[in-house]
């Protein structure tokens, strides 16, 4: 594949963008009205359990898909 290196740069730009939009977005937002009080550890702590559990009753690796023409 050639070009590889220009659309990787491009690549790069667009997914700053998008990320510093998305920090732009989320720093507007009052998380005290969105968790209460004290919940944002329980929160973490649920969503790594859940990614454990879900990594563990899968059996491709992670990220990647069974490509249909194989």
């Amino acid at each position: 594949m050639t070009g590889w290196k220009t659309a990787a740069v491009n690549g790069g730009v667009v997914v700053t963008m998008v990320l510093g939009e998305i920090l732009s977005r989320l720093s507007s937002v009052d998380w005290h009205q969105v968790l209460p009080e004290g919940s944002a550890g329980y929160m973490v702590a649920a969503l790594g359990i859940a990614n454990l559990v879900l990594r563990h009753v899968t059996s491709g690796p992670a990220g990647w898909r069974k490509q249909a023409w194989r």
